[in-house]
C-alpha cells in the first residue's frame, strides 16, 4: 500500500491507532490524548485488528503495547514498516527489558515508551513523542517531495546542471550536463571531473570561483573550454556557492549553457558595427548615429570638425542638439523625426524638407561661431531591426553654402544674360547641334509668332514650315568650320533679307554643346535679281 495515503495535512487532526490488549487502558489513553481536540484516537484491542483498521483508515502515526497475544508489538512494527513504510510507530509498554528497547529500535521504532506511574504525566510524555515523530515524519517526507520535484525539474531542463564539492568531486550532474561531456552519469557522479580549460582562461576561471564566498555566493562567467574532441567552445556558467556556520565551503551548484552560436554571432555583430563605424568615419560628410532613446551612437570625425564637439564627449548622450551649439542655432531634429522622438512640424526651421522613400532631407541655416551663416543638407535614414522596428536613425550632413552661393550666382548671371538678349532688337536664337531651339530672344517670338513653348525643342526650320535645313545655313557652315559662320539670304517666308551669323560654343572637351544665332534684316541687294540661287525664292513683284 503507498504511506502517503496514510497521512493527514497540517490543517487536520492527527489521527493515531492506538492498540492494547487492556481496554481499560485503551479508554484512559484516548480520552487524554483527544482532550484538546488536535489528536484524533481510533483503538484496536490486538495486532491482527490494528492490521484491519489500517486497511480501512488513514493514519499520522500507531502506538502499540509490546507485549500482546498472538502477534506481539515488535511483530506489529515489523509488518507495518513491510507495508507502509516509514509510518511514525511508538512502543508504549510497560516492560522494560533492554533487549525489548534495542529490538524495538532496531526494528524502526520512532520511540519507546514505558507505562507506570501516574497517568498524566505518562501521556503527556506520549502526547509529545505523537507530536514529535509526526511532525518528524511530515518533514522528512515534505523534504522528500520537495527534492524528487527539484530532481524532476532539474533532470528536464536542457541548462547543465552539477553539484561538486571543493576537491571537484561531482556530487550530481544532470542528463544534459552528462550528454553534452560524453560521460554516463553513473561514471559522473563521485569521481573528479574537470574539463580541459585553455590556459589564457585559467587564471580568470581561478578568480572568478575565489570570488565566491558567504557574502557573495553567487557569480557568473563566461569562458572557453576544450572538448573531448578537442572542439574549442564557449560556455557561459552561474555558480553558487554553499557554506556552513563556519564560513566553510560545502559545495558549489553550476547551472550553464553552451553558448558558441551566441558568441559567433556577437563576434560577428561587433565586426560588423566596427566595419559600420569605420565606414562611417571614412565618410567625407559630417555623420551621427542615434538609438532608439536619441541617444549618440556615432560621431564621425567630421562632425567633430562642423560642430567643435569631439566623440568622446557625445557618445550615450540625449542633448546633442545643445551640446553642439550652446546657443541652440543648431539642431538637427530629422533623425529625431525618423526615430519619433520629434514631430514631423519642424518644416518652419528648415529651408526645404521632403520625404524620399525611407529618408527624410531638409536644408537648414545654422550660425557659425564666428557670427556667419551656414547651409546645411541633412538626411535621415532609419536604422530598422531583423523584425522591421526602428533601432534608430543615421543622419549625415553636407555643408552646400557654396554651393547655394553658386547656383544664386549662375541664377543671376542667366537671368542677366536672357534680360540682355531679350534687349536686343535682332533676331537671336539658341539652338542645338541638331538645330533644335533651346530659345529665342523676344524679338525671334515675335517675328515667328510663336511662344516659347511653342519653339523649344523644334528644328528651327520647322519653324518656318521647312522638313530640313536651308541649303544656305549659317549653323551648318559654323559646325563645319568650328568658327562663327556668316551669309546672307532671302527668306520667302518671312519675306525678308537677313543676315545669318552662327556661334559655336565649345565644352571642355571642345564639342559643340549649343549654337548661338543671330538673324538681322538687311536691304535687298542690288544684284537680287542676277542672283540665280536665290531669284526663285524672290516674290515676282518687288
Amino acid at each position: 500500500m503507498d504511506s502517503r495515503r496514510l497521512f493527514h495535512s497540517e490543517n487536520h487532526p492527527i489521527s493515531i491507532l492506538y492498540t492494547d490488549d487492556e481496554p481499560s487502558l485503551l479508554e484512559i489513553g484516548k480520552l487524554f490524548l483527544e482532550r484538546r481536540g488536535n489528536i484524533a484516537v481510533a483503538t484496536a484491542t490486538s495486532a491482527e485488528e490494528a492490521l484491519s483498521v489500517l486497511e480501512t483508515g488513514t493514519f499520522d502515526g500507531v502506538v502499540s503495547d509490546y507485549q500482546m497475544p498472538g502477534m506481539d508489538g515488535i511483530d506489529l512494527l515489523r509488518e507495518v514498516r513491510r507495508r507502509y513504510g516509514p509510518l511514525p510507530f511508538i512502543i508504549f509498554t510497560g516492560r522494560g527489558r533492554e533487549e525489548v528497547v534495542i529490538e524495538a529500535l532496531n526494528s524502526g521504532a520512532d520511540y519507546y515508551l514505558q507505562k507506570g506511574g501516574a497517568p498524566k504525566p505518562q501521556f503527556a510524555e506520549l502526547e509529545n513523542s505523537i507530536r514529535h515523530a509526526v511532525e518528524k515524519r511530515r518533514m522528512a517526507r515534505a523534504l522528500e517531495e520537495s527534492e524528487e520535484r527539484y530532481r524532476t525539474v532539474v533532470e528536464d531542463q536542457t541548462e547543465m546542471i552539477c553539484w561538486f564539492d571543493p576537491d571537484g568531486v561531482i556530487l550530481f550532474a544532470n542528463e544534459a550536463f552528462c550528454r553534452h561531456f560524453g560521460v554516463p552519469g553513473e561514471e559522473m557522479v563521485g569521481r573528479r571531473f574537470a574539463p580541459a580549460i585553455p590556459p589564457h582562461e585559467r587564471k580568470r576561471l581561478g578568480r572568478h570561483f575565489a570570488s565566491l564566498t558567504p557574502d557573495h555566493p553567487v557569480a557568473h562567467i563566461d569562458h572557453q573550454i576544450v572538448m573531448p574532441s578537442g572542439e574549442v567552445r564557449w560556455h557561459g556558467w552561474t555558480d553558487r556557492a554553499s557554506f556552513d556556520r563556519d564560513g566553510s565551503l560545502i559545495r558549489i551548484q553550476s547551472v550553464g549553457r553552451d553558448i558558441s552560436d551566441y558568441k559567433d554571432a556577437e563576434t560577428e555583430a561587433t565586426a560588423s558595427r566596427q566595419r559600420l563605424k569605420d565606414v562611417i568615419e571614412s565618410l567625407p560628410d559630417p555623420t551621427f548615429a542615434i538609438d532608439a532613446e536619441g541617444r549618440v551612437t556615432l560621431w564621425n570625425r567630421e562632425m567633430e570638425r562642423l560642430t567643435g564637439v569631439p566623440a568622446a564627449g557625445m557618445i550615450g548622450r540625449l542633448d546633442y542638439d545643445r551640446a553642439v551649439r550652446s546657443g541652440g542655432s543648431f539642431r538637427p531634429v530629422l533623425a529625431d523625426v525618423v526615430i519619433g522622438r520629434a514631430t514631423a512640424d519642424v518644416a518652419g526651421r528648415y529651408l526645404s524638407i521632403q520625404q524620399k522613400d525611407a529618408s527624410l532631407l531638409g536644408e537648414i541655416a545654422v550660425a557659425t561661431e564666428d557670427g556667419s551663416e551656414r547651409v546645411l543638407r541633412g538626411r535621415a535614414t532609419p536604422l530598422r531591426g531583423l523584425d522591421g522596428e526602428v533601432l534608430g536613425a543615421i543622419e549625415s550632413l553636407r555643408d552646400i553654402t557654396d554651393l547655394r552661393a553658386g547656383e544664386r550666382a549662375l541664377h543671376e548671371a542667366n537671368a542677366l544674360l536672357e534680360w540682355t538678349i531679350d534687349a536686343l532688337p535682332g533676331i537671336i536664337g539658341i539652338m542645338r547641334p541638331d538645330h533644335r531651339i533651346i530659345r529665342y530672344n523676344r524679338a525671334g517670338y515675335e517675328a515667328l509668332g510663336i511662344t516659347h513653348d511653342e519653339a523649344a525643342g523644334k528644328p528651327c526650320y520647322s519653324l518656318i514650315g521647312r522638313s530640313c535645313p536651308c541649303d544656305l545655313c549659317a549653323t551648318e557652315t559654323a559646325l563645319k568650320s568650328g568658327k562663327p559662320g556668316t551669309i546672307e539670304k532671302y527668306m520667302p517666308e518671312l519675306g525678308l533679307y537677313l543676315r545669318c551669323t552662327s556661334v559655336p560654343i565649345f565644352d571642355r572637351n571642345k564639342e559643340v554643346i549649343v549654337i548661338v544665332e543671330h538673324l538681322t534684316p538687311i536691304p535687298e541687294p542690288a544684284n537680287a535679281a542676277g542672283n540665280s540661287e536665290e531669284s526663285e525664292a524672290r516674290p515676282a513683284a518687288r
